[in-house]
């Protein structure tokens, strides 16, 4: 969970010492900005230098004069600066999708997109995916632009740039089994080539350090269960390579003209490539037929089919000896992913269980 802080009034060079005082130096959090009226160059310079040193954090619902400053002076360009939300008003949207976090609706002129997300995600949560997005849009990665942040009591929302006749690549799948082999392999290059990109720790997020403190404030497992776990992490490489985050077919989508583009970026950040691909392991091995049906429009043996091609193509895991291996390498990751999902999301029926059983590949 991101770390929220608030200051109030006019931000001069005192108040900025002493929000960053307050704040973890070693880990990425939100400054909340609802109460700060302006905000001093000597403020504007500290925060500068502290992004510069390595600080990472993200300004959220700040109002028009402080947007402007920070723009003006050229700060915005080094520090993501949220403005606050707008009011949400439906009327020019029509409804086409949905997923476990939010529902989805296009606009009636067709330009956007926009995802409103349910009572289980948090503002915190919102906000990180609409900074994530834009800090990795800049940072080169292809994805779909994102705009503005709206909010209407509970419920709270980002509109995006519209891809018309886009098709994620797990409903591609779906839709054309007959394409699963080539789609799979497609996907597997993308995530090998951004698991080969190196990321900005002064950005983005150590997905190790996330994964650790979901396990640490998960009440679902006593300490001693949890004790070989948070070892586990320990002994996890330090790497500072691109990862999703969400690692799965269906936050990849393609545009008419043949372009694929990663979406929902609420988790991208840094670390061991196998952080992202226990997230594709449980997604295809681990859940039910139910869910995959939901999930994927797809059986369990389709998506085991999905497995065994992306094992293939991304770990040239050619031989069922190799695939064995790959997958024991992966377990690990995969339960320790699961913790993380129902930490934030909540556990679904006989998740912990699962997990429970599985505490010895630890």
């Amino acid at each position: 969970m991101t770390s929220v802080f608030r200051p109030s009034g006019i931000l001069d060079a005192a108040a900025a010492e002493r929000l960053l005082d307050a704040a973890p130096a070693d880990l990425s959090c939100i400054f909340d900005f609802s109460d700060v009226e302006s905000v001093h160059f000597a403020a504007l310079r500290r925060l500068m230098n502290a992004r510069r040193a390595g600080r990472k954090f993200s300004i959220v619902n700040a109002c028009d004069a402080v947007v402007e400053r920070f723009t003006d002076s050229g700060v915005g360009t080094f520090i993501d600066v949220i403005r606050k939300p707008k009011p949400l008003d439906m009327s020019q949207y029509e409804e086409f999708g949905a997923s476990f976090m939010s529902k989805s609706y296009n606009s009636f002129d067709g330009d956007a997109m926009i995802k409103v997300y349910g009572a289980n995600a948090s503002r915190e949560l919102v906000v990180q995916e609409k900074a994530t997005a834009r800090a990795v849009m800049l940072f080169g990665i292809p994805t779909p632009l994102v705009g503005t942040l709206y909010e209407d009591g509970e419920k709270k929302a980002l509109d995006f740039e519209r891809i018309p006749g886009k098709r994620s690549l797990s409903r591609i799948m779906a839709e054309e089994p007959e394409r699963t082999e080539e789609i799979t392999r497609c996907f597997a290059r993308m995530c090998r080539q951004l698991h080969a990109t190196p990321c900005d720790p002064a950005i983005f997020r150590d997905r190790v350090q996330v994964h650790r403190q979901s396990v640490e404030r998960c009440t679902a497992f006593t300490d001693q269960e949890k004790a070989p776990v948070l070892a586990f992490i320990d002994r996890i490489p330090a790497v500072t390579t691109c990862l999703h985050g969400d690692l799965q077919p269906s936050n990849v989508i393609r545009t008419p003209e043949g372009e694929d583009l990663w979406i929902d970026l609420g988790d991208f950040g840094y670390g061991h490539p196998l952080l992202d691909v226990a997230m594709l392991y449980f997604l295809t091995r681990l859940i039910d037929e139910g869910r995959a049906q939901h999930l994927f429009h797809m059986g369990l043996d389709e998506l085991g089919r999905v497995w065994d091609i992306f094992a293939d193509e991304y770990a040239e895991a050619r031989s069922a000896e190799a695939k064995q291996a790959f997958e024991r390498e992966v377990l690990p990751f995969a339960v320790l992913h699961m913790i993380y999902l129902g930490t934030e999301m909540g556990f679904v029926p006989g998740m912990t269980d699962q997990i429970r059983s599985m505490l010895g590949v630890f």
